[in-house]
């Protein structure tokens, strides 16, 4: 910055604006001086550091400015994903959007029942940057949780392959296919991206849609309960990684299993053919290249049974739609306390 840039910065400034009181003395002295003419050497040593200290809270104030920018555009995402849902339910005769991605890999499309799995690995694409999201076998869960969800219009989720050659991305460099999803949605030689690795290979994915069964897998909430509905449990309901999903052991009676899946591209929702669809697909942008940046929809499908473990679960009378979590397995609530400053930003 040449000297008289400088010169009229400080001209501009107002010295009552600078809270140290030493600086602002200084400050005002050298202004008086301003208007008489010509500065000397150390005066002007005061103004550069007067400049460099109001640079210095400047950069302060706006610390972590992007990321709560986006934590506040992800709660309008949250709320608008949750109206367009129940909007798309309302307009479609009591039906919700089908398609979901299940947010789950397997060997092969067609072996869902008994190979879909959450993903952690480095070998693999990390579909779920949290930890809150266990496998549930639907066979045991007792009365007709299928027939419910078809009821309500979901009979389809989405499911990405790692067989290799088999839905392969059409790269003329050669680089990586489904067998490895990390690489593919990685490497620069392609047009793959996380979010849409549940599209068909047409589209630049490794996905194909899967017919749920009474045998399916499924990906459940292990959260707890009270963090999206709001109700207390005593005992609840909350798998993880040492946990076998089907073992409600210690789970107080009727404490609610949330199915999770993931609000992608290929849903009914965002199919602009259909009464009631949205236009734009949201993105989490909190999460890494590799990790899968959709928002994720809790739908209430059973409950814990009386005796405890394994097939207690029951399946509720009509399947809803309980919350929208981000992709990081955080609420509203908390995704609000990182725009507001009282939560650190992801």
């Amino acid at each position: 910055m040449n000297f008289k840039k400088m010169m009229k910065k400080f001209d501009a400034l107002d010295p009552s604006m600078i809270q140290d009181e030493k600086l602002r003395k200084q400050a005002i002295k050298i202004k008086g001086q301003r208007k008489q003419g010509g500065f000397t050497l150390l005066e002007l040593l005061v103004v550069v550091a007067i400049l460099a200290a109001i640079a210095g809270t400047a950069a302060i104030a706006l610390q972590d400015t992007d990321a709560r920018a986006s934590a506040a555009a992800h709660v309008a995402m949250m709320d608008e994903l949750d109206k367009g849902i129940r909007t798309y339910r309302v307009l479609q005769k009591n039906a919700y959007p089908d398609n979901f991605d299940s947010i789950m890999q397997a060997a092969n499309t067609e072996t869902i029942t008994s190979k879909g799995t959450i993903t952690t690995g480095t070998t693999q694409l990390d579909l779920a940057a949290h930890e809150d999201l266990q496998v549930l076998d639907l066979s045991l869960v007792s009365g007709d949780v299928l027939g419910r969800l078809n009821d309500i219009g979901i009979k389809n989720l989405r499911v990405a392959t790692t067989e290799a050659g088999t839905g392969a991305i059409n790269n003329p460099d050669g680089d990586g296919d489904c067998a490895d999803h990390e690489a593919l949605v990685a490497s620069r030689a392609n047009a793959v991206v996380a979010g849409n690795i549940f599209m068909s290979p047409a589209a630049n994915g490794c996905g194909a849609s899967h017919e749920l069964t009474a045998a399916s897998n499924v990906m459940v909430w292990g959260g707890g309960t009270e963090r999206v509905n709001g109700q207390f449990v005593e005992n609840d309901f909350a798998p993880t990684a040492a946990v076998v999903i089907g073992d409600a052991a210690g789970a107080t009676e009727d404490t609610p299993v949330y199915m999770a899946v993931g609000i992608g591209p290929s849903t009914t929702l965002f199919n602009k053919a259909n009464l009631g669809s949205m236009t734009t697909v949201p993105v989490y942008r909190h999460v890494s290249e590799t990790q899968y940046n959709r928002f994720t929809a809790l739908f209430h499908i059973a409950n814990t049974g009386d005796s405890g473990g394994t097939g207690t679960f029951d399946a509720v009378d009509q399947v809803l739609l309980t919350a929208i979590v981000d992709g990081a397995g955080d609420t509203k609530e908390e995704e609000l306390g990182e725009w507001d400053g009282t939560r650190n930003t992801i």
